[in-house]
């Protein structure tokens, strides 16, 4: 879109990983090297890890991009899988054909066989294992049993775990201790200094055709870019990008500080560092947040009174505004679906209850009718969807979460969306308030994290398809960063999703299972 007015060749700052656009900073060379050193003198376990957006799967790629064609290598992205699909996949991948073997040692025995022949005709073998950090207990056991397979004093297959700093506390568990104990070497990527902002940004615009990058980032701009990304490569280019789409709405060729200011504020990342983890909202205390809905409830209860005079505005009205936070611009009022221009059934006045057809007749209650009306612009509210947006991560934006009652519920109010993962850029989604919903739930259970939206959104589709009552909650981190939460179950109280989580381990339907308070919006 923006790529002509800059006269750039192509867009400089996109998420997907591009070995054309490899930047090797001093800590990015070191985990390179170490990892290519590791593939070459078959170091066996390696250890890398970073937090999220530093780069891990970047670094992989770059290797991938640059071994030569004696190295086979299984790359395993998504490590959420029970033993036999992790044998199988192991086998799918290393025989190129489906083999379902009758036991593990059988597939032992023929992967040994397999890496053996490797060996003899002079190639290595690599697993790379991304996101290990959600590998289970009993995986990290298998992946020991992996790394025993040795030839000669020589180790026959190298293993590559990738992932963030939990790995490292998952590791020191003491079911690790004997996994532990056979990592060769370890590396951890820092986020980038000022210095390394500025050249990361210089390249990838070099790359993309810019003659002098500098002419669009100005060195206190970069300083902006750095300050708000804390040098996070990944929201570097969050950025950087939506600093160039907003340059180019505006006509201005050169970024200035205001302008990522501007875009940094827009993607909600200032609100979003105020998320705290469930330790820290035990010590909030609730009257804060009270106080300003009781202002609230006040200023409109005045509002009606003065309109109405005599009529009675019970708590239907005032539960709809709550857990709703203005995102995008108001739905007008033509634009909302006719049920939802009648009156609440819950409002009476002093007389006799007024009944939904009441507001569609011409003698109703004009004060009212203005009223509600002015009420209803501000429930709905629309996004006008950007490219890579899908409806759940929106609705996980909008809401605070995302589940199947809400993308049900704004499947209905946009009947033109037929697949939940798929909208068109420009497209103008509606989301309509949560009152229209049960009461959400206050208590879920955290069964794991993603850095990319992707990994979440495929584990909430299978979750919900296997019948589970499944949440995503994104979440920013001043460390970490953007990721994405995927909760299972709604309960009105603490305990009881303490004891759902220990059914979740009991059951082994996770390693890792957290009560925690779904923050409503």
């Amino acid at each position: 879109m923006y790529t002509d007015f800059y006269n750039l060749k192509e867009k400089p700052f996109n998420l997907t990983p591009s070995p054309r656009f490899l930047y090797l900073g001093e800590s990015h060379k070191e985990a390179l090297d170490l990892l290519t050193y590791g593939v070459i003198e078959r170091k066996g376990l390696i250890l890398l890890t970073g937090e999220i957006g530093t780069g891990k799967t970047t670094m992989v790629h770059a290797l991938l991009n640059n071994i030569d064609k004696t190295t086979q290598y299984i790359y395993l992205s998504n490590p959420l899988l029970s033993q036999k699909e992790f044998i199988d996949y192991l086998a799918f991948s290393a025989f190129k054909k489906k083999v379902h073997f009758k036991s593990k040692a059988d597939f032992l025995f023929e992967f040994e066989e397999f890496l053996r022949q490797c060996m003899q005709d002079q190639k290595n073998f690599v697993l790379i294992v991304d996101e290990a950090h959600n590998l289970s207990f009993k995986l990290l056991e298998e992946i020991r049993i992996l790394s025993n397979m040795e030839f000669a004093d020589e180790k026959l297959i190298n293993i590559f775990l990738v992932g963030q700093p939990e790995l490292n506390k998952k590791l020191g568990d003491p079911r690790c201790k004997p996994l532990l104990q056979r990592i060769s070497s370890r590396y951890h990527i820092p986020p980038l200094d000022f210095k390394g902002t500025s050249d990361y940004i210089a390249t990838r615009l070099k790359i993309a055709g810019a003659k002098n990058g500098n002419d669009i980032f100005i060195k206190s701009t970069i300083k902006a870019i750095h300050h708000y990304s804390e040098g996070y490569p990944r929201v570097i280019n969050i950025l950087a990008d939506n600093s160039l789409l907003l340059g180019y709405s505006k006509g201005r060729k050169k970024i200035t500080t205001t302008m990522v200011k501007q875009c940094y504020e827009d993607m909600s990342l200032e609100d979003s560092q105020k998320m705290q983890e469930p330790s820290e909202i035990k010590k909030m205390k609730p009257v804060h947040t009270g106080r300003y809905w009781k202002w609230a409830a006040a200023l409109i209860f005045i509002i009606v009174i003065a309109a109405v005079g005599m009529s009675q505005i019970r708590r239907g009205i005032l539960g709809r505004l709550s857990g709703f936070i203005s995102v995008g611009h108001q739905v007008p009022l033509d634009r909302v679906p006719r049920e939802q221009e009648q009156l609440p059934s819950d409002v009476q006045t002093e007389d006799r209850k007024i009944e939904p057809g009441d507001l569609m007749q011409p003698e109703g209650p004009k004060e009212i009718q203005g009223i509600l009306q002015r009420k209803d612009k501000e429930f709905f509210k629309s996004v006008i969807a950007r490219p890579g947006d899908t409806v759940i991560q929106l609705a996980a934006n909008v809401y605070g979460r995302a589940d199947e009652k809400i993308l049900n519920l704004i499947q209905k109010y946009n009947p033109e969306i037929k697949d939940i993962n798929w909208i068109d850029v420009g497209q103008e989604i509606i989301f309509p308030p949560l009152s229209l919903l049960d009461q959400g739930p206050t208590f879920t259970v955290h069964i794991a994290s993603f850095e990319p939206f992707k990994h979440a959104r495929d584990m909430f589709q299978e979750l919900l398809k296997e019948g589970y009552e499944v949440y995503i909650i994104p979440v920013y981190d001043t460390q970490k960063g953007n990721f994405f939460k995927v909760t299972l179950g709604n309960f009105k109280d603490r305990k009881e999703a303490e004891n759902f989580a220990a059914t979740i381990l009991k059951k082994g339907i996770s390693d890792y299972a957290e009560a925690i308070w779904l923050e409503m919006r």
